[in-house]
């Protein structure tokens, strides 16, 4: 991901990712692809990418996407 682009771009983009993967079978796990898409944000996004990844014991996709969504907005 790239400085200056929106969230929603970011997560668009990342969810195509993940369907092409999907698509030629590979299973990719809610786990993963929360992990995956802490670490694909810009470096000005780790605080809340390490709040996010140390804070949930379970990580739920749709909250982080969320959280990254409100923390924009903010």
């Amino acid at each position: 991901m790239n400085q200056g682009y929106f969230v929603p771009e970011h997560i668009n983009a990342f969810s195509t990712m993940v369907s092409q993967l999907i698509s030629v079978g590979i299973t990719i796990t809610d786990d993963d692809k929360c992990i995956s898409l802490l670490c694909y944000f810009p470096y000005s996004w780790d605080s809340l990418a390490i709040v996010l990844g140390c804070s949930a014991t379970n990580l739920n996709f749709d909250d982080v996407v969320e959280s990254f969504l409100l923390e924009e907005m903010r």
